[in-house]
């Protein structure tokens, strides 16, 4: 089928049209591309679905010209190309003639109603073929189940084809061999088949797919008694050289004679381990051949005297050393018929016995190694990493773990601070104790306290009848860790330094203290140093939760770290959604050169966004994220680190919102809380600015 067969002839859209007019024309066409042209140069592009809502989304009105939303690199096929032979990714794409004019358009629908079309001839055409056939045919997939079966099947059997599919092989016929020709995994030929009022000969063969096999197929036509003997006869023809071609494609030296000692065959793996051509010692007895000196003694003439199989160490002529074999096959009456022998080179034995010490010794070294990598790599089972910089942040939180001192985790948003709070927990004294946390920013004043500190019943308006304990009391005995510290206001403030002084806090509306053990672990991405300038947190609060500083890099600073970080998350989300996507090198390299503002988080978010939204096997540069596939014009004139982490936060909050158009889908796709999200557009002078509404 040609590309011309499936284009849909449309008239293109002048650059001067609008949105509305494009949107009325690709839903009335039922297509998702038109050509664009300009009047005086012609079809100067396309316009797609995506871009439209790509423009609508970044702000643009349906009343717009086109030419905002124009997209100049378009697929583009010839009429005359095969169909069949494109790619599903191309679409939708132009069409052109020879000279290169636009003619029409193929949307994707257009594509898949197309190859549905194609597929149902093939398939008509196919079931065509298979019931020309003389020759019944059967054919079932892995679990069994019958998958095809055409007219003459159904004649000799007796059993229609509706019924027949989708149904277990040994239900319609208990004694079909498909099942273990198909976990035998080669063919088998000229069967004979009895059945009920029928007598068959047949072929059989596993369906093979990428090398796996996914079925097994059956052959099968009736027999007279004359052709039965014939058949049979070409089966023995058939096992002689199915036997011939297995013997002398072994690796290991084959010797066969019968039941006497006479030599029937060698193959050549035997010649070439013992030196002995097989013109030499076919058609004569193992009792002339040991005799002459060919060996010093027979592992055939054993087997013969004991019927049964025995190995010894021979020494052939030349005075070469080999282990050999014997095994008798004896005949469906008991009787001895066939003696065959396995040889094996000892020389070549000890080599790959040696060669096998020394691939043993290779797999301890690589497990040692690999132990060893685990134990740096991932010390927590959240905990994903291999830059020196994380390894030290956690030899520092264990360390610390082990005594029970305050400790102030910083770094910016995103890079996994309550994951080393968890840690410090899990390794601490009270790891069997609760591990409370509670993000001070997310909730409102007013109630942060009784969340705190508990309240008695009746304590204020709106309180439970029985009260309700405090966080602090919850996490007694264990860990109460204090998310975006920075946050607390100034009265919160105090309450918390005379927990930390007294170990103890007062409920609302109680008038008694009550004792309490808890390690308090806080964190926050803001600068303390300046809040104290600032009067905004308390001095004395501070010096109590700095008695054990840790920080956490960002991602930026420890790039080593996202290979390990993407794989850990594309392993993680093709679980949850059932996917086996990977990521191509380009785009693992764009992904490790990006400056990660929003850290680890924002890493996680984009990972599964890709793996949702992404169409292939394999995650490319197309389908990254706009602001991480282009280079932002960020650093022109940037002469220190601290202005460029400015520059980038204040680029990234300002494009991110024209995309989006709402600072909280903005905080959510930057992997950061909606309040750090409006306090740096406030510091950035970003909500003044008539394109952005608080929202």
């Amino acid at each position: 089928m040609k590309v011309s067969n499936i284009a849909l002839p449309i008239e293109p859209l002048s650059v001067n049209d609008t949105i509305s007019t494009t949107i009325d024309l690709m839903h009335s066409r039922d297509i998702d591309i038109v050509p664009v042209s300009d009047p005086q140069k012609g079809i100067i592009g396309a316009v797609t679905g995506m871009d439209l809502l790509s423009a609508l989304q970044g702000g643009m009105s349906i009343t717009d010209k086109l030419q905002g939303c124009l997209s100049v690199r378009m697929s583009c096929l010839s009429a005359n190309e095969n169909i069949d032979e494109i790619p599903e990714t191309v679409f939708p794409a132009l069409v052109l003639d020879k000279v290169g004019n636009v003619v029409g358009v193929i949307s994707q629908h257009n594509y898949v109603v197309a190859m549905q079309a194609v597929f149902k001839e093939f398939h008509k055409q196919t079931s065509s073929i298979i019931d020309s056939v003389g020759n019944g045919i059967i054919a079932i997939n892995e679990s069994g189940t019958i998958i095809a079966l055409n007219l003459k099947a159904k004649e000799i059997f007796g059993i229609g084809i509706r019924e027949s599919i989708g149904r277990n092989i040994l239900e319609l016929i208990p004694n079909s061999r498909l099942i273990d020709i198909m976990n035998l995994g080669k063919p088998l030929a000229g069967q004979k088949f009895e059945g009920p009022n029928v007598s068959l000969v047949v072929n059989y063969a596993p369906i093979i797919q990428d090398g796996k096999v996914m079925g097994a197929v059956s052959v099968f036509q009736e027999i007279s008694s004359l052709e039965d003997i014939s058949h049979e006869l070409d089966v023995v023809k058939g096992l002689n050289r199915e036997l011939g071609a297995i013997i002398h494609s072994s690796y290991d030296g084959i010797w066969v004679t019968d039941a006497e000692g006479l030599v029937l065959d060698i193959n050549e793996a035997y010649e070439r381990i013992t030196g002995i051509p097989a013109k030499e010692v076919i058609g004569r007895t193992m009792q002339d051949l040991v005799k002459e000196g060919y060996f010093d003694q027979s592992v055939t003439l054993n087997v013969i005297e004991k019927l049964k199989s025995v190995t010894i160490n021979q020494v052939v002529k030349g005075g070469k050393q080999i282990l050999v074999t014997g095994n008798p096959i004896f005949d469906e009456n008991g009787k001895l018929f066939r003696i065959v022998t396995n040889v094996r080179d000892i020389t070549e034995l000890d080599n790959l016995r040696n060669e096998l010490t020394q691939e043993k010794e290779q797999v301890l070294k690589y497990r040692t190694e690999l132990t060893h990598l685990r134990s740096r790599q991932i010390r927590d089972s959240e905990l994903i990493y291999r830059s020196v910089l994380m390894a030290q942040i956690v030899d520092l939180t264990i360390k610390i773990a082990a005594v029970d001192s305050t400790a102030l985790i910083t770094g910016e948003s995103g890079t996994g601070k309550e994951l080393i709070a968890k840690l410090i927990h899990r390794r601490g004294k009270g790891s069997k104790s609760p591990f409370i946390s509670i993000n001070c920013a997310a909730i409102p004043e007013h109630l942060l306290e009784s969340e705190l500190f508990g309240y008695k019943g009746g304590a204020f308006t709106g309180a439970k009848k029985e009260g309700k304990p405090g966080l602090f009391e919850m996490a007694h005995t264990g860990t109460l860790f204090l998310d975006e510290v920075a946050e607390l206001p100034l009265s919160l403030q105090v309450k918390l330094l005379r927990v930390m002084q007294d170990k103890e806090i007062t409920q609302l509306g109680a008038t008694k203290s009550i004792p309490i053990n808890v390690r308090i672990i806080a964190a926050t991405n803001r600068n303390l140093s300046k809040m104290l300038a600032e009067g905004t947190f308390r001095e004395d609060l501070y010096y109590r939760l700095m008695v054990v500083p840790i920080n956490i890099a960002p991602l930026r600073e420890r790039k080593e770290d996202i290979p390990l970080l993407v794989r850990h998350f594309l392993d993680e989300f093709n679980r949850h959604f059932g996917y086996d996507k990977s990521i191509s090198p380009q785009a693992l390299d764009k992904l490790e050169n990006y400056s990660w503002p929003g850290n680890v988080r924002e890493l996680k978010n984009v990972i599964e966004r890709m793996i949702v939204i992404s169409q292939g096997e394999e995650i490319t540069l197309s389908d990254l994220p706009g602001f991480i596939n282009t280079k932002a014009p960020f650093y022109r004139n940037v002469a220190k680190l601290k202005d460029a982490v400015i520059e980038t936060e204040a680029y990234l909050l300002s494009e991110t919102y024209k995309k989006c158009g709402s600072w909280k889908e903005t905080a959510k796709i930057l992997g950061v809380d909606r309040a750090t999200v409006f306090r740096k557009a406030v510091k950035y002078n970003l909500l003044e600015k008539k394109s952005h509404k608080c929202d």
